[in-house]
């Protein structure tokens, strides 16, 4: 089995990582563009559930993404959130939300050491997928 790789810059990431402590307590959220496996842009987004333990994107912020990275020559290939008090790991609520098995879902870990991690989840099945 071949294992996914994802490529994100490091400044992809510490926008991802300042963003959803900025929500803190509540999880951070927003979307990613990709050109391949690349992470392309990041769109930070509103949590409209202002909620420890889901996120809402509020839908004129999903689409003004959507038509940017359009614009560009992208897609929309995911989205990211953070677990305030837990791990970066897919939680039973992210796993019955996740309802494109093409995108890439990031979950940023803020509970001791941050930590960005990335996933499939496909039909209830999540497998890991490589960061470089």
């Amino acid at each position: 089995m071949t294992t996914r790789v994802v490529r994100l810059t490091d400044q992809h990431r510490c926008q991802i990582v300042e963003h959803c402590e900025s929500w803190q307590p509540n999880e951070g959220c927003g979307l990613i563009a990709m050109d391949g496996d690349t992470v392309t842009a990041v769109y930070p987004a509103d949590n409209e559930l202002a909620s420890p333990t889901g996120f809402t994107i509020p839908p004129q912020q999903h689409v003004n993404a959507l038509l940017d990275a359009e614009a560009n020559g992208w897609r929309l290939g995911g989205v990211f959130h953070s677990h305030p008090n837990g791990p970066a790991v897919p939680s039973e609520i992210d796993i019955h939300g996740a309802l494109d098995p093409e995108w890439v879902y990031l979950v940023v870990g803020l509970a001791g050491e941050v930590e960005v991690r990335a996933w499939s989840i496909m039909n209830g099945e999540v497998a890991e997928i490589s960061l470089i």
